[in-house]
């Protein structure tokens, strides 16, 4: 399967896959200029060629690869339906990949493109500004719920606080892996709107990630959370809305399940009628693509480690397979957000009346300063 990838690559990884996450077409490098005949010179010993080091990718250009009716990527309907217009292809053989030990593919895929214990665009500003806005008013004995967070969130939240992490997954592909890497949460597998492991009152704050962009009762989850939380407990959320009547499906085509986007309006709304007293929100729109960006940015390079570290068969296949699905789908959700079908906030909603400005004002900080790294790293020699 990778000697056939390569060869369709045809060897300019990165300046393909720049193209395609630009939206341009792909233009092949120049030819460098021969240089001028040397003397001829005695010939030299006939040395073994070492074989071709084997890429991980199809061509960035072109049609999306042909799958298997049956074959579903997480949350899709099909694998065809995920890879419906994408330039970015995975082949195996001509034939259409089987899904075998999914869960841990799709695991590694999304832990190599967003880096180590994440599954979605994530950095270090970010889980700062969730973490600070939940500990904010936590001047009081209490432990921490956690609804739908990665690893990486829960190893930053225990660098800065020795509070029991009690953790709902409702991702159960994600569940042992968790358990493997954060084995001192207490952690609850239970439905996404129905969270378990917290008690009544004994939380301070609620941290959150697109619980309610997959929930499918909403004032349910609002409530479970309200009366988990103590009496001036916090719930901190980072969640996605539409602006638009219809969610954009391609920007969902590899979540973990079907997308229940909701306005902002309507959120501000379920939580006030849920009992919290103060509801605000700040854009994280710039902190996620920025994100996603440097995760793309890298994303060649990883790849050709890979290559080189002998990754191939079904188990190659499987990894690419779930790579592809992720990488188109955060590339469109990416231009829906860019271009105002999607919104992403940090949501803080108290159940006490607030009149102090939040201290995690995203409008004052700095964006990161990578608008050309995915062209610096992808420029042609």
């Amino acid at each position: 399967m990778l000697a056939q990838v390569k060869k369709l690559a045809g060897g300019d990884l990165a300046g393909r896959f720049s193209a395609w996450w630009e939206g341009r077409d792909y233009v092949p490098p120049s030819p460098e200029p021969e240089a001028e005949a040397a003397p001829a010179a005695a010939p030299a010993p006939a040395a073994e060629t070492p074989e071709a080091t084997p890429s991980l990718t199809a061509p960035l250009t072109g049609p999306a690869a042909e799958t298997e009716a049956g074959v579903t990527a997480p949350g899709s309907a099909t694998a065809a339906g995920a890879a419906a217009g994408s330039g970015l292809a995975v082949i195996a053989g001509g034939e259409a990949v089987e899904s075998h030990n999914g869960a841990e593919a799709r695991l590694r895929a999304l832990n190599t493109l967003w880096g180590d214990g994440r599954l979605a665009p994530g950095a270090s500003d970010l889980d700062r500004r969730l973490i600070d806005a939940s500990l904010e008013l936590a001047d009081r004995p209490g432990d921490i719920g956690f609804i739908g967070c990665d690893s990486a969130l829960l190893a930053a939240f225990a660098t800065v606080s020795e509070r029991q992490m009690r953790v709902s997954e409702w991702r159960g592909q994600a569940v042992a892996r968790m358990l493997a890497e954060q084995p001192k949460v207490s952690l609850s597998q239970s439905e996404v709107d129905r969270p378990r492991g917290f008690a009544e009152g004994q939380l301070v704050s609620v941290i959150s990630i697109e619980a309610l962009a997959f929930s499918d009762h909403k004032a349910g989850l609002v409530s479970r959370v309200f009366r988990a939380l103590d009496a001036s407990g916090r719930w901190v959320f980072l969640d996605t809305t539409r602006t638009t009547k219809k969610t954009p499906p391609a920007a969902f085509a590899s979540a973990w399940a079907e997308p229940q986007l909701a306005s902002d309006e309507e959120i501000e709304e379920l939580l006030r009628l849920g009992g919290f007293r103060t509801v605000r929100k700040v854009s994280a729109n710039d902190l996620v693509l920025g994100a996603a960006r440097r995760g793309y940015a890298t994303l060649a390079q990883v790849l050709e480690e890979g290559a080189r570290s002998g990754l191939a068969g079904r188990e190659g296949a499987l990894f690419l397979q779930e790579l592809a699905w992720e990488a188109q789908s955060w590339r469109a959700r990416a231009r829906a957000i860019e271009g105002g079908a999607l919104d992403i906030n940090i949501w803080v909603a108290d159940k006490t009346e607030q009149t102090a400005p939040l201290s995690i004002m995203l409008d004052h900080v700095a964006p990161a300063d990578d608008a050309g790294l995915s062209r610096v790293l992808f420029a042609p020699d």
